[in-house]
């Protein structure tokens, strides 16, 4: 068997078209065999390389497979490579997660050498080479250091498109970096948040190398000059002598290179070789240089893609008690909002629904589902639209917060404006509720301002934003003195709001944990706009 083209002249006999560049199998014309490899870039196997050699061979996690890879997002039966006549080509079993070539989901697609195959979170590597006659073994053993570099540089290229996990990244290029310069010892150190460089992934043989550090003099030559530095005879250069670092390990060679990112260094790769190996050259200090600006790039992608993530994170737990435009304000300026703990002057909600346990004992589970996820979505709605803060849910009841974590000076007359809304809102819920299922619910709504300690606050597994204090208790106290569909204010939320709500003022009542009795008011209606001015 050997290699060749497709030729435009002779079709081939599959169902799919074979595109100029790809392998494709032909009878053999002379003694040179072709061999067919995977080599796991990434993944649990990864370093392990399979020769393929059957006309059909199946990948997957059973052990029925001729592959067998134990990354769980693989799927037991979850891809086949096909040899032909018409060429190679990947097969998709109908996977769960689906099979990938160079980025793309496939469902079958030819293949050409050095294309990368990602299933699950494992990167494979397909390759067709061909073996050489005696004749050719010298030229192929003087060329082979370089053609290991070139395809290094075209890996880290493919790895670019593949690798988006950040950790795992470092560690491949690392490996890789290590293998192609033959080096003793790695290190690849990027800049952290302070902007100084920490190892992120590391490189060592024996204990005796861990031991041995990396020279921060020479990083530091490297992030001062701004260019790649090779170092021969590291003890003796009168650059670098007297330093501990150098004398822990005795060494022949070392290189460190700059990782750049746009007109800025973001880290530095640096290798070395221990005594009795070779030595570095100066082209090995420019391909390494190459292979940065390679890495560079990958490097870059997968910390956009994990701030992506992390972002997406923080939105999910923010959209949990804080309105969407809140959320969008807070990602596009951090420090606009301080979650941290503090005393702040807010107002506080509670709604409760009236006699919603012996409700419960006389409908059907589904149905109470419904009804609560319904009341919920359309509560929380209307505290976020007059940028409220959705506390928590305790059982039926709803808290809400006015106040923080965005500092506001009407918080008063927003937590009544929401309270109102809450129940004009009831009143259409239950007008569909008694259509679809025979069923009305009454509220009761308590409301107070005051100063309270807010912030986050739990335990180390869980955290929540909420508020405590006097200011909290109080409007619980006054929805549980609330009638039905009744909305009760403090006297300190009724000075802050008198002017734009109508109010009946109520008795002075004592509330279960005050000593003293308090004066109640009933918000009624909102103002007309020009009683408002």
């Amino acid at each position: 068997m050997n290699i060749s083209n497709s030729s435009n002249s002779e079709k081939p006999r599959s169902n799919f078209e074979i595109p100029q560049g790809r392998i494709v199998l032909t009878p053999a014309k002379s003694g040179k065999q072709p061999q067919i490899t995977i080599t796991v870039l990434a993944g649990i196997e990864q370093g392990q390389s399979y020769k393929i050699t059957r006309p059909t061979t199946s990948i997957g996690r059973s052990s029925t497979c001729d592959i067998v890879l134990t990354d769980p997002l693989i799927s037991r039966q979850h891809c086949q490579i096909i040899l032909g006549m018409s060429g190679v080509h990947v097969k998709d079993l109908g996977s769960t997660n689906g099979t990938f070539i160079n980025g793309a989901k496939i469902s079958e697609s030819p293949i050409r050498t050095q294309d990368i195959i990602a299933i699950g979170n494992t990167r494979l590597r397909f390759a067709v080479e061909v073996s050489t006659d005696k004749s050719d073994s010298k030229l192929s053993n003087i060329n082979e250091l370089a053609h290991k570099k070139l395809l290094t540089l075209y890996e880290v290229g493919n790895i670019v498109n593949s690798i988006l996990e950040l950790k795992t990244l470092l560690n491949i290029i690392m490996t890789m970096a290590i293998k192609v310069m033959q080096a003793n010892r790695g290190f690849l150190l990027l800049q952290n948040e302070a902007g100084t460089l920490d190892p992120v992934s590391t490189h060592l043989i024996s204990w005796n190398e861990a031991q041995a550090p990396y020279s921060k003099t020479i990083v530091e030559t490297v992030l001062r000059e701004r260019l790649p530095a090779l170092v021969l005879d590291p003890i003796h250069d009168i650059r670098f002598s007297g330093r501990d670092s150098l004398k822990a390990l005795p060494l022949s060679s070392i290189i460190c290179v700059p990782i750049w990112e746009r007109e800025k260094i973001i880290g530095v790769i640096y290798v070395d070789k221990v005594e009795g190996t070779s030595t570095f050259n100066e082209e090995d200090m420019y391909f390494l240089s190459a292979f940065a600006n390679q890495a560079a790039i990958a490097i870059s992608n997968a910390k956009l893609f994990d701030n992506a993530r992390k972002e997406e994170r923080l939105r999910t737990s923010l959209q949990r008690y804080l309105s969407p435009n809140i959320v969008e304000d807070f990602l596009k300026n951090p420090q606009s909002i301080k979650l941290g703990g503090g005393k702040k002057e807010i107002s506080v909600l509670f709604c409760d629904i009236r006699g919603f346990t012996s409700l419960t004992e006389q409908q059907p589970v589904e149905t109470i589902v419904k009804i609560l996820n319904e009341y919920f979505s359309s509560m929380s709605e209307i505290i976020f639209s007059y940028s409220g803060t959705l506390d928590k849910f305790i059982g039926d009841a709803i808290m809400a917060i006015y106040g923080a974590p965005i500092s506001m000076t009407d918080h008063a007359f927003r937590c009544i404006q929401t309270a109102l809304k809450m129940r004009e809102r009831i009143f259409e819920l239950n007008s569909d509720w008694q259509k679809r299922f025979s069923i009305q619910i009454e509220i009761g709504i308590g409301i107070n301002s005051g100063e309270a300690i807010v912030g986050n606050i739990g335990s180390e597994r869980r955290m929540e934003y909420t508020a405590i204090g006097d200011v909290v208790n109080v409007a619980s106290r006054l929805e549980g003195e609330s009638q039905s569909n009744q909305i009760l204010v403090s006297e300190k939320t009724w000075n802050l709001s008198k002017n734009n709500f109508n109010f009946n003022k109520l008795p002075i009542k004592t509330i279960r944990g005050k000593k003293e009795k308090i004066q109640i008011y009933e918000a009624i209606s909102s103002l007309p706009i020009d009683q408002n001015s």
